[in-house]
């Protein structure tokens, strides 16, 4: 056994305290709440007692759970003033068989000011973001930076492919414009980028 590791010999099950953020940090297959470090899933408890962290070794095939610094692809669902809420569905270029619900404030959608979300993203939008944070178990993402922001969209009108001329997004059903928050490779084959569900 490595010296600075201890491993415990009790298996650990979802949901359970692990230490307090006090004595650790918290590592892979756990979550934070409230101070409190739990395990997120089912596996073997290690501690580096020299770094001070703290880690479920998952014994068991568990589902692909985005992490922190993850770059995942989603579908808008919802659409607010401050915020938006997105159905992953792909984290790191894979395909995942669990959806999950990432949420991003208005403070991360862009480096530059936005007023409101609905200026920028709409219902519907493909978009990738990075994960920011997994604090109680809810994925906190955000848009900025030049590869991050939507990758395929629709529009408003008639729900017809926006495409990209001249730096708008143009419908060429309606001839409208319209405005997002675009990835720098917005619409560049996106059919090898998304794996849809």
């Amino acid at each position: 056994m490595d010296e600075k590791r201890i491993e415990s010999e009790q298996f650990i099950f979802p949901g359970e305290r692990l230490g307090v953020i006090e004595e650790f940090l918290p590592g892979q297959g756990t979550y934070v709440e409230n101070g409190t470090i739990y395990s997120v899933t089912p596996g073997y408890l290690r501690r580096d007692t020299i770094n001070k962290e703290t880690h479920v070794q998952s014994r068991v095939k568990s589902p692909r759970v985005p992490q922190k610094g993850d770059v995942v692809i989603g579908q808008i669902s919802n659409v607010q003033d401050k915020t938006l809420s997105i159905d992953i569905f792909q984290i790191n270029d894979r395909a995942i068989n669990t959806s999950f619900a990432g949420v991003m404030h208005v403070s991360n959608a862009s480096q530059t000011y936005v007023k409101t979300m609905l200026d920028v993203f709409k219902v519907g939008d493909i978009v990738r973001a990075q994960v920011l944070s997994t604090l109680n178990r809810e994925f906190h993402l955000t848009t900025e930076g030049r590869i991050l922001g939507v990758i395929q969209a629709a529009c408003s009108q008639c729900g017809d492919h926006l495409i990209l001329q001249n730096r708008r997004l143009r419908c060429p059903t309606c001839h409208g414009t319209e405005r997002r928050k675009l990835a720098s490779d917005y619409d560049e084959d996106v059919s090898s980028t998304v794996q849809q569900k």
